[in-house]
């Protein structure tokens, strides 16, 4: 209905749609044919041919005459070769007003479907409707859907063309009383720290007023002065007193902003206290302007611009200054903001990944690299601990896992804790493989709705009685391990199920793989953000990986972590994680002094779970 509105056809003569109905008459050798458009109260007919009076002035009855609502109402064509014995019609009160006895009507529709009314050829006796006259009104219906169609598309254009027209008005003047200080108002918004904060004042103010210094002096929480500066060490001295700082100067009687003559003896004239009026002596400038940097209850600072000589500054030049200053003050407790969470989200993300233990036949090291020194933390981790054996004779499990959790934000370094520490209470309480901890973890996450969704990678490693040691696996979506043995080789060891988090997963039994590593083997375990690069192709990103891990391999494992993130991932988008555990030998008392040495590569013996 919203559309047939739109349309502004109603039960005026249209005579377009006049022509379709008349075109129905003659072409069925009917007595009436409408074009019928349902409104919420009534039917009309923009198009009709045949109505008797006093119908045919009208062009509408109430829809206790409508056949059409029912073609609406199922969105198919109606039929009824006499209404008076169909039990869908035969009480509308057409067949008594207008004899309406035999009825075919097809949907007409607009661009997205709905059905608007009917195209309805009627007789007033009964008629059986032949295949040839349903498929002469379906054609002639579908010319008439076309021509609505058509009319609002037109009416939708004049509409948005009227909607344009006020918009660009509305831009045009806003343009006009905004464009002085457009650049001022977008130069700060992406700036997230106060030193991008002074570069970006100075790339806005220096192309307009070209002073030879730009300075910022804030005030911190505590009362002292710190300068933001261009390489100069000098700042105010501590103790020193702003102006215009304290609470009772920040009345408005207080002014804007200062022009001060420096002089060349470095004196400023009185109008500053002495600890500010020597740094301001220090810009080698000879004209220098002060403006306030107000804030919400006291000024925050002042932004200072320095000549060497007077520039003759016009009222414009102060008040484009002003404004600009104004903008700082807006930015200045936003990015002090942001910084102190950027400092909160880190230290909280890195007091979640527990530190590694000290584990006598391993040795364990990790390295995490956030993306970037935004807020927007991500998900990664690493864990290891040292698990007791099956029975009290059998040797400790070193468990550890990486992971991501999806998403970069805080709640997601809050989800990567909640996950990493439901796996590491998973692996003590939940005895068998690594499989189980993960199901165990999955169950509860799919049973408490907590939403963790990510990817991991879960290890149990035992040194074998004999020399060696057995890994055991499961991979939930995650990079595969890598194995790199003393000689530089490197394995991968595939074998991938669904990420954790999907219902799917849940169902799904996890598959635990096996495999036998020679004492010296290093297991090197990483997120995506290693490796993956918008763009990239995995496959080459894993050779690099690999033939990194190979020339590095005698490093120790905290150097070889460092050196592979350092040389993959200096500056990723990703956050990066990279787990390094090397196998040591059994003390010499634990090996027989024949054993054989493996010559099976550094995987060695290997059973897929």
């Amino acid at each position: 209905m919203r559309a047939l509105a739109r349309s502004g056809l109603n039960e005026a003569p249209d005579p377009v749609l006049d022509g379709i109905a008349e075109r129905v008459r003659r072409w069925l050798d009917v007595p009436v044919a409408l074009v019928s458009l349902v409104q919420s109260d009534q039917q009309v007919f923009p198009g009709q041919a045949g109505l008797p009076e006093p119908w045919a002035e009208r062009r509408r009855t109430p829809l206790s005459h409508s056949f059409c609502q029912h073609v609406i109402a199922t969105s198919q064509p109606l039929i009824v070769s006499d209404s008076r014995e169909d039990p869908r019609v035969r009480d509308n009160l057409a067949i008594r007003d207008l004899s309406v006895i035999a009825y075919a009507g097809m949907p007409l529709t607009d661009a997205a479907g709905h059905v608007l009314g009917s195209l309805c050829a009627i007789d007033q006796h009964p008629r059986a409707w032949t295949p040839r006259d349903l498929e002469l009104l379906r054609g002639l219906a579908e010319g008439c859907s076309a021509e609505l169609r058509l009319r609002l598309a037109r009416v939708d254009a004049e509409e948005e063309r009227r909607r344009r027209d006020s918009v660009e008005r509305d831009l045009s003047t806003s343009y006009r009383r905004s464009q002085s200080l457009l650049a001022a108002s977008q130069a700060f918004s992406d700036v997230s720290d106060l030193a991008g904060l002074r570069a970006r004042l100075a790339d806005l103010i220096t192309p307009t007023l070209r002073p030879s210094s730009v300075a910022l002096a804030l005030q911190d929480e505590g009362g002292g002065v710190y300068r933001l500066h261009d390489g100069r060490p000098t700042t105010p001295p501590d103790g020193a007193v702003l102006p215009w700082t304290e609470p009772s100067a920040a009345a408005t009687t207080a002014p804007h902003d200062a022009v001060v003559d420096i002089g060349s003896g470095g004196q400023t004239d009185g109008a500053f206290p002495t600890g500010v009026g020597s740094w301001l002596a220090v810009l080698d400038a000879h004209t220098a302007l002060v403006v306030r940097l107000t804030g919400r209850v006291s000024d925050l600072g002042l932004m200072v611009l320095g000549w060497p000589v007077d520039p003759h500054l016009s009222d414009a030049d102060r008040l484009f200054a002003a404004t600009v200053a104004g903008y700082v003050a807006q930015v200045v407790p936003r990015v002090r903001f942001v910084e102190g969470r950027v400092l909160v989200a880190h230290e909280m993300q890195a007091a979640m990944l527990a530190p590694l233990p000290a584990v006598s036949g391993v040795e364990i090291a990790a390295r995490y690299q956030p993306a970037d020194d935004r807020e927007d933390v991500g998900g990664d981790w690493y864990d290891a601990s040292l698990l007791p054996g099956a029975t009290g004779e059998s040797p400790p499990i070193v468990a550890a896992s990486v992971g991501d959790v999806v998403g970069h934000t805080l709640d997601s370094a809050v989800r990567m804790g909640q996950m990493r520490s439901m796996l590491r209470q998973a692996a003590w309480d939940v005895a068998g493989p690594p499989s189980r901890a993960l199901a165990a973890v999955e169950r509860a996450n799919a049973g408490d709705g907590l939403g963790l969704v990510g990817t991991a990678v879960l290890v149990h490693l035992r040194r074998r009685t004999h020399g060696g040691w057995s890994m055991t696996w499961t991979n939930a979506g995650h990079p595969p391990p890598l194995i790199v043995a003393p000689d530089g080789s490197t394995a991968l060891l595939e074998g991938v199920d669904p990420l954790f988090g999907f219902p799917v997963a849940v169902r799904r039994p996890r598959i635990d793989h096996e495999v036998v590593l020679d004492d010296g083997c290093t297991v090197f375990l990483h997120t995506d953000g290693l490796i993956e690069r918008p763009g990239g192709d995995l496959d080459e990103a894993t050779a690099r990986l690999r033939d990194t891990l190979t020339r590095h391999a005698a490093l120790s494992p905290q150097d070889l972590v460092d050196t592979v993130v350092s040389e993959l991932a200096p500056g990723a988008d990703d956050d990066v994680v990279a787990l390094a555990i090397r196998l040591e030998p059994a003390p010499r008392a634990n090996h027989g002094e024949n054993e054989s040495v493996r010559t099976d590569g550094p995987s060695g013996r290997r059973r897929g779970g």
